[in-house]
């Protein structure tokens, strides 16, 4: 703390300010780092589901469309695949084709009767075992090296037993993936033998995948998994004793783009943002020492204001009191020196000559008796320039006393021995500069008052503004309609001479400041509402209002009084000598 204390305000700040942007900056790498986070969670999830979602609907169109081709192919059988049955001769040997794959009538002993021979077809007939009525799936085999798969239905009501046969081709279940909802991931079917059999990659088909993906595809698993930061979507769907796996490859790099690009974002977003909140802080930390400036100067003024009326309920008086003493101190002083009692120096003097000048014409007075008279004057004359010139030092050190006392009341307080009969003088000039003060009469009375310890300005400020509430009351009085006097001659307009009267005067232990004026008064039911400190009459820009006036006043003992005359209003200051 005391190397931080040794450092320059300027190095203070700047550490601080250094020490907050690292704490923002690591703040905002935080939160930068946790939004992206939820943001890639949020956005694998939706992935994952989007996987799951495929894979489901493609497992139900598998489901759908065997059940479809299961149909097709058991309402074919108990038609045309009975007619050929009974017929009992080798037809189609060309292929007997429908609108998807190829179609066989087999005999009981897996002879081809309609369609052309196909040994991968027979064999996978074969392996058919617990076919009794009704329709199976095959398992799949190589046929012309592709995988194929046959869907067998028993030949109900023919005279001999028999099998209608239809073949399921990697085009087929290929054309699956192609018509499905999302085509931005790769999708392949497994056979059980780890063999792709649908893809829409052709080189893809056939090919034997052994990986941790298939394996626990194989297994019977479903869901998401990941492999190699590649996720896959597995599930199978099941078509009697057999099944088709699905696997749903998520190859879009969009995922990692679509975080960068939120990221970049996020990041623009977050800078934009702290630029702000640096301006905010910014501002807000001007404000707060623009108000702690100002609080503190409103303490200072309060504080400032209790000392000032402290002063004035203990101090102003004792200070009064001195002042009244040392003016009568150097008043007596004054008196003591010089005046009559000078006309003692030389008395014994010319005594001493006068009883000389007898001796010499035989009229008595020997010459111990002169040299005493001249020794005695000699004594007195000491003697009183001795007083003189310590009356003259008392009266140097009382003026100096006094000047002392002045200043330090001036530099403590703002306190000064000010002259009321000058307050009034050069209030009446300033007003007289300042105030319309055309067609108003100003008559000045002034006694001899003492000075009294105040804050000059204050007091300046308090009779220059009765004098403008005066003036501005009179200006007024102008504006209502003239008064019209009958004469010989008729009518005729008499405007109405405006006065104002300003005393001084000195009571017993106080002096009186009068300023009248005949601007018609105030009235009375105001009166009270005048000294509140949110009313004023004028907007005085340069002097006080009735109640900075009425408060000011207190502060020193003092007393504002406002009085209705005939023709105006009189305002009577009374302060404490």
């Amino acid at each position: 703390m005391k190397r931080w204390a040794l450092l320059k305000p300027g190095w203070q700040k700047l550490i601080l300010y250094l020490l907050v942007l690292g704490m923002t900056m690591f703040l905002a790498i935080v939160l930068q780092w946790f939004i992206v986070r939820e943001f890639g969670s949020q956005l694998a999830d939706i992935q994952d589901e989007q996987l799951r979602y495929e894979v489901q609907e493609l497992s139900s169109r598998i489901s759908e469309h065997y059940a479809t081709w299961q149909a097709e192919l058991n309402e074919l059988a108990s038609g045309l695949g009975k007619n050929i049955l009974n017929q009992g001769t080798r037809q189609y040997t060309d292929g007997l084709k429908r609108e998807s794959g190829a179609f066989y009538v087999l005999d009981e002993q897996y002879r081809v009767i309609a369609g052309r021979d196909n040994r991968e077809m027979k064999s996978a007939v074969q392996q058919i075992k617990l076919l009794q009525n009704g329709c199976a799936v095959s398992p799949f085999v190589t046929e012309d090296h592709q995988p194929a798969q046959y869907i067998v239905c028993r030949i109900q009501g023919a005279q001999t037993g028999g099998f209608m046969v239809r073949t399921i081709d990697s085009g087929m279940l290929s054309g699956m993936i192609k018509n499905k909802p999302v085509n931005q991931h790769e999708t392949l079917f497994y056979n059980d033998q780890f063999k792709v059999v649908a893809s829409l990659n052709t080189p893809d088909i056939n090919r034997t995948d052994i990986t941790g993906v298939t394996r626990r595809l194989l297994e019977g698993n479903t869901g998401v998994v990941e492999d190699q930061g590649v996720k896959h979507g597995i599930g199978f769907s099941r078509m009697g004793e057999e099944a088709l796996y699905i696997s749903v490859k998520d190859v879009d790099q969009d995922t990692a783009q679509r975080i960068s690009s939120f990221r970049k974002k996020v990041w623009l977003v977050m800078v934009v943002l702290l630029f702000m909140l640096w301006a905010m802080l910014v501002q807000f930390r001007k404000r707060i020492v623009k108000d702690t400036l100002v609080n503190n100067q409103v303490w200072d003024q309060r504080r400032d204001e209790d000392m000032r009326q402290q002063q004035d309920t203990y101090y102003l008086p004792l200070m009064q009191t001195v002042e009244q003493r040392l003016q009568e101190l150097q008043e007596q002083t004054t008196r003591l020196t010089g005046g009559d009692d000078l006309k003692l120096l030389g008395f014994y003097h010319d005594l001493a000559n006068r009883f000389e000048a007898a001796s010499s014409q035989g009229k008595g007075a020997t010459h111990e008796e002169l040299e005493y008279f001249r020794e005695l004057n000699e004594n007195f004359i000491q003697g009183r320039l001795k007083q003189e010139s310590s009356l003259g030092g008392l009266l140097t050190g009382v003026r100096t006393l006094r000047d002392e006392l002045e200043e330090k009341m001036h530099d403590n307080s703002g306190i000064s021995f000010t002259d009321m009969n000058e307050v009034l003088s050069e209030s009446l000039k300033w007003a007289n500069r300042s105030l319309n003060m055309k067609d108003i009469q100003v008559i000045l009375r002034q006694e001899p008052v003492p000075s009294i310890a105040a804050q000059a300005p204050l007091l300046y400020k308090t009779i220059q503004g009765l004098l403008e509430n005066a003036v501005q009351a009179m200006g007024q009085a102008d504006e209502l309609p003239e008064h019209q006097d009958r004469s010989r001659t008729g009518l005729r307009t008499k405007r109405q001479t405006q006065v104002l009267k300003v005393s001084s005067r000195l009571e017993e232990g106080e002096i009186v400041i009068t300023i009248e004026d005949t601007g018609g008064g105030i009235d009375d039911k105001m009166r009270w509402s005048y000294f509140q400190p949110d009313y004023s009459q004028n907007s005085q820009e340069h002097t006080f209002s009735l109640y900075h006036m009425d408060a000011y006043l207190k502060t020193i003992s003092g007393r504002l009084k406002l009085r209705n005359t005939d023709q105006g209003l009189q305002a009577i200051v009374r302060l404490r000598r």
